[in-house]
């Protein structure tokens, strides 16, 4: 009987570094990487859109976004004349991602409150729009990822990601912290 580390072993003898080296150029890695990070952002942005304005009123929401302009805005380091050609770039992106949010929220909701009489062809319809719509949204995201790399430098424009990975980071444990705290307050 073979040990794991034998088999490992030998497979990754068998792997042919040489000829990946080859076939995968920088080019294709970056593309990989970069689909990649889309598609966790993409992962991100949706559970967090649809969360907050599932659950949080008008005000709450204006507040988030403002607290997320003053991060972004300082975690970007962003100069006036950037902030100027930014924002406004940035805002048209997250208002087409809000759409397409409320439409896979519409979609999703035929599946999670079924009405009587879907048929496999009806959720085979409805499989294809919910792709379609991850779909678009990822070319939404590839197309601005490019209109911001014309007014930001490279390193700005990947440390968006990062900084909005961050900003919801920081805005759960807010959340979480909040919620413990009204517990708290409650069980007194």
């Amino acid at each position: 009987m073979l040990r794991p580390t034998t088999v490992s072993t030998k497979l990754f003898r068998t792997i042919n570094f040489e000829a990946m080296k080859k076939t995968m150029t920088r080019r294709n890695i970056l593309s990989i990487s970069c689909k990649a990070v889309l598609s966790m952002l993409l992962l991100s942005f949706i559970s967090i859109g649809l969360m907050a304005q599932r659950y949080l009123d008008p005000k709450t929401l204006e507040a988030i976004k403002i607290k997320k302009i003053g991060f972004l805005t300082e975690q970007l380091n962003l100069t006036t004349a950037e902030a100027e050609k930014f924002w406004p770039l940035y805002n048209e992106l997250d208002k087409k991602k809000t759409e397409l949010e409320n439409k896979k929220r519409q979609l999703e909701e035929v599946v999670t409150e079924p009405k009587p009489g879907l048929t496999a062809a009806d959720y085979r319809k409805l499989a294809i729009e919910l792709a379609t719509t991850h779909v678009t949204e990822g070319k939404l995201i590839e197309e601005y990822n490019l209109k911001m790399l014309d007014i930001l430098p490279a390193e700005k424009v990947v440390r968006i990601y990062a900084s909005e990975r961050k900003f919801r980071t920081t805005l759960m444990r807010e959340f979480r912290k909040n919620q413990q705290d009204k517990k708290e307050t409650e069980n007194k």
